[in-house]
């Protein structure tokens, strides 16, 4: 596990920068910007938002989400399922 973003609730230190951001769009807003795909910190933050999102409903499906994530050939495929529950904006939000 990557670690609490800034809407997490745990006691572990919360993520910063690109990283908080893409946790608030993972977790809060269900969106991605392909604009960000490129930056680790913020697909990072962004995975760990989906899958405490996720794990609220469906603890058994955010394990095996974070099972795949861990395999690092399998990461591509945890994005796409993830960007498939959430919108897909162009560009980068705004501020």
């Amino acid at each position: 596990m990557v670690g609490r973003g800034s809407s997490g609730n745990g006691g572990e230190e919360g993520f910063t920068g690109r990283a908080a951001i893409g946790y608030d769009h993972g977790y809060d807003a269900e969106v991605f910007y392909l604009g960000l795909a490129l930056d680790p910190h913020y697909v990072d933050g962004w995975v760990e938002g989906c899958l405490e999102r996720i794990g609220e409903d469906h603890a058994d499906e955010e394990l095996l989400f974070r099972d795949l994530w861990d395999d690092e050939t399998q990461r591509d495929v945890v994005i796409d399922c993830l960007k498939a529950d959430c919108e897909v904006r162009t560009g980068r939000p705004l501020g």
